[in-house]
């Protein structure tokens, strides 16, 4: 099952980038997140884990599996037989903006669930995406 979501903010993708990157501030600016807490020290990089609280959803640990600095990241969560994959991209726009899209894969047991939150989860993505385009206004 896959869900997706897009904003286009109004500020350079450097910027956009910070913020994002930045996930143990993510708490201050989407209401989608209660609590973050990385693991590990250093930078988001592979193998980064992240414990994240989520109103009406289980608290998990997501570790990142791909960083592109200043393009995006992906961390999955899950045993292989019920893996989620969540991607954060970002893409320049021709009037100078930035393109965030977010996704969320959920395969086998994972899906199962995924069902059952498909509102919750479209909900979420969405707020996520317009909370950063927030963020990153240019004030």
């Amino acid at each position: 099952m896959r869900h997706d979501s897009t904003a286009d903010i109004p500020a350079p993708r450097s910027d956009v980038w910070d913020v994002l990157a930045d996930v143990e501030r993510w708490p201050e600016w989407t209401p989608t997140v209660r609590r973050l807490e990385l693991l590990d020290d250093g930078p988001l990089a592979p193998g980064t884990r992240v414990r994240i609280a989520q109103p009406r959803l289980p608290v998990l640990v997501w570790t990142v599996d791909e960083v592109r600095p200043g393009h995006g990241f992906s961390w999955v969560s899950g045993p292989r037989a019920g893996r989620t994959r969540a991607t954060h991209e970002l893409t320049d726009l021709p009037d100078g903006g930035t393109r965030i899209a977010l996704g969320l894969d959920q395969r086998g047991l994972s899906a199962v669930f995924g069902a059952l939150t498909t509102g919750l989860t479209r909900s979420y993505l969405r707020t996520e995406a317009e909370s950063l385009r927030e963020r990153c206004r240019p004030r």
